[in-house]
């Protein structure tokens, strides 16, 4: 037994065999709504903007644009025409032609081209008598009386988000910028003029997680920029026979890859050195080690239980581990 303790008395080598970016530029980054990544339970903002980029010569015909088409010499041919969500109309005699995306002239003098070979002076004009209905529509859906248009989505914990006339969007892992981006192309495929802004509301999802030799292990909520220090306050602090000279904490590099560091927390706290003291990220994870010599302990009471009384070494080794 006695071989067995003083063996056990060295400190543990924590050894991280992948050599890690600079550590310190990533864990002490505080996050921001710039870089923040979205995760299940967080609560969004969808703020739209409708943004017209267009001038009258400019405007490009989309989705159920309403169109008058008229034939100037022939005004029993004129009709009106809502543009199909195949970006087609139809034309007497001429059947299917595109109209999405193109100028009403452009449009106008397509036509006149296509009724050559049947009309003598196939001089034609198209007006837009109706148009970004779908970006009406949208407008009405989202409006609301406080927040204007805007809408309110909680990330499920699938890491989707729903939102009116598209299909669901995956969040989860995203920045805010990433996902107003996702977004504006989502909604692009019917409505081109729209400016999509993604807000953090409320960062539920905002946690870390600390485990080993502190006296809470669990995840903890960041409320706001936390140091290694307050988190393993917020843990309860160091138990007993912890190697407060290997703590190791893993975050995410710069392209989401697991870094890792060993951090000597007598450093920090034992010469009050606050600016080693790294900032803790969403996600990361922060494990205390047991001391060599703690390890064996519980490995020692494990084995003391399995030792008859009568042993007369009873008395010395209920002194080596400091037992009344």
């Amino acid at each position: 037994m006695l071989i067995f303790l003083f063996g056990g008395c060295g400190e543990p080598k924590i050894q991280i065999k992948s050599k890690p970016l600079p550590f310190e530029n990533v864990i002490t980054t505080i996050s921001t709504s710039t870089n923040y990544i979205i995760g299940v339970g967080d609560k969004l903002e969808v703020l739209y903007q409708t943004n017209p980029r267009y001038t009258i010569d400019s405007y490009l015909i989309g989705l159920e644009d309403e169109l008058r088409i008229r034939f100037y010499y022939y005004p029993e041919l004129n009709k009106s025409a809502i543009v199909r969500p195949d970006g087609y109309i139809t034309l007497h005699k001429i059947g299917d032609i595109k109209a999405i995306g193109m100028k009403p002239a452009s449009l106008a003098q397509k036509i006149s081209e296509l009724y050559r070979s049947h009309l003598t002076k196939p001089v034609v004009t198209v007006e837009v008598i109706e148009f970004d209905v779908r970006a009406k529509e949208l407008q009405k859906a989202i409006r609301t009386i406080t927040r204007g248009q805007s809408r309110l989505v909680v990330v499920r914990p699938d890491g989707m988000i729903s939102l009116p006339y598209i299909d669901e969007v995956r969040a989860a892992g995203l920045t805010c910028n990433e996902l107003s981006r996702r977004v504006e192309l989502n909604y692009s495929k019917f409505i081109d003029k729209l400016d999509v802004t993604v807000a953090l509301l409320e960062a539920r999802s905002n946690r870390a997680y600390i485990m080993g030799a502190v006296k809470r292990p669990n995840f903890y909520e960041l409320l706001g920029p936390t140091s290694l220090t307050q988190l393993i306050a917020m843990a309860g602090g160091f138990l007993d026979g912890a190697n407060t000279h290997q703590v190791v904490a893993i975050t995410r590099g710069s392209k989401g890859q697991p870094m890792a560091k060993l951090i000597d927390m007598d450093d920090i706290i034992g010469q009050g050195d606050i600016t080693s003291d790294p900032i803790i990220r969403k996600y990361d994870v922060v494990f205390v080690p047991k001391t060599k010599i703690a390890q064996a302990a519980i490995v020692g009471n494990a084995l003391w239980r399995l030792i008859p009384d009568r042993f007369g070494v009873y008395y010395d080794i209920k002194n080596i581990w400091g037992e009344e």
